[in-house]
């Protein structure tokens, strides 16, 4: 029995577990994925703001997702290496006309393309992944990192800054600074804020169970920055989580250098997902200046 065997079959769904960790990682392996979306990390620490389900088309594992921001169920790329459409087709024919209309997710230009022809397919530009040189955020090289490099100068002349790599002690100290800052913008209050507060206490509840990697900055013997990553493909990190105190100029350059110095030299590129339309985080991920970007389009199925 192979782990698809536990899955319903489409258009049925079942809940994620941390179980399915077993089952969706050898998948993504050998999908070799673009979209931050598609590790059983992200998959699992969103899992009770968005929820995640999945089912099987055959030896097709297929996951659908509640998105956060607006509530609609999407379904992420099929794991498979067959074309999407024809998956896509297979699906229409599995659910009759009893399943309701459901979106997809694409990630390149060529899925687009076929699904175009068949499928009402639109960009969703919110969603794109901000993907850039690890050299460049390590290095900060040339003219237009001056600023950059100027801010880092500015916080490690003024603050005694250290660098730690994610352990026990230092995840009791980035929950700390997780509830500082969420007490600071009442994120109880604010769902977006709570929904993310709830994945990153439970990414730290697990972190050596979900493998990923963390990098840490002390200030003048505070912790006050973390981030948190992993790998994505064989040449791409995914950086899901990275929390600074806003008070310390500059510490939002360092800990992002010191975090690719340390941590991601091996990785060619690293993936630092979407600014989910928010100008100032469009702004900040367009001043590093991404080398691509990972499009991402949505494909109605009636």
């Amino acid at each position: 029995m192979n782990g698809n065997d536990v899955l319903p079959e489409f258009p049925k769904f079942r809940n994620l577990t941390i179980v399915d960790k077993a089952l969706l990682d050898p998948l993504f392996k050998v999908m070799q994925p673009q979209m931050s979306e598609l590790t059983f990390t992200n998959l699992f620490v969103w899992n009770e703001a968005g929820p995640v389900q999945l089912s099987r088309l055959d030896k097709t594992v297929l996951l659908q997702r509640k998105r956060i921001r607006d509530g609609k169920n999407v379904l992420l790329p099929p794991l498979t290496k067959e074309p999407i459409s024809a998956v896509l087709e297979s699906m229409k024919k599995a659910a009759a006309e009893n399943h309701p209309k459901m979106l997809f997710y694409s990630m390149e230009s060529e899925q687009a393309k076929q699904l175009s022809q068949r499928f009402r397919v639109e960009p969703d530009r919110d969603d794109w992944d901000y993907v850039y040189l690890t050299s460049d955020l390590a290095d900060l090289p040339g003219d237009k990192y001056h600023s950059k490099r100027n801010f880092i100068t500015r916080c490690v002349s003024t603050y005694k800054c250290e660098y730690a790599k994610l352990n026990a002690t230092v995840v009791n100290d980035c929950l700390q600074l997780q509830t500082e800052w969420c007490n600071l913008r009442k994120c109880d209050s604010v769902p977006s804020l709570e929904a993310e507060n709830k994945a990153i206490k439970t990414i730290f509840d697990n972190y050596e169970l979900l493998a990923v990697s963390g990098g840490a900055a002390y200030v003048d013997g505070k912790l006050e920055a973390f981030t948190i990553a992993e790998p994505l493909n064989n040449d791409t990190a995914v950086i899901h989580f990275e929390k600074v105190n806003p008070e310390i100029t500059g510490l939002y350059q360092l800990i992002n250098q010191w975090f690719c110095q340390n941590a991601l030299r091996s990785f060619k590129f690293v993936n630092r997902e979407q600014d989910l339309g928010v100008p100032g985080l469009r702004k900040a991920k367009l001043s590093y200046h991404p080398h691509h970007m990972v499009e991402k389009y949505l494909a109605s199925i009636t």
